[in-house]
């Protein structure tokens, strides 16, 4: 495979990783008390946003592990870029 080929497979697959930014680290500081604590009753409230950040942080898992294999499957090459 070519390099530019192995860039555009990098490419590809960095594009299917969602932005950081995840919803389940939002709910999680919104949840909890001054202390830390989570407040489960609030969890409960939110059940279908908390799932659907559930599914967010799985994608981001996916596009995540993606990236990784396309970049662990290039070839070393040497040179100065």
């Amino acid at each position: 495979m070519s390099e530019a080929n192995d860039i555009e497979r990098v490419i590809r697959a960095l594009s299917t990783v969602p932005e950081k930014s995840l919803l389940i680290v939002e709910i999680a500081n919104e949840v909890t008390d001054k202390k830390g604590a989570i407040i489960f009753d609030e969890l409960v409230d939110r059940q279908p946003e908390v799932n659907l950040a559930v599914a967010e942080a799985k994608a981001y898992v996916q596009g995540t592990q993606k990236a990784i294999q396309a970049l662990k499957s290039m070839p070393a090459r040497k040179g100065g870029y």
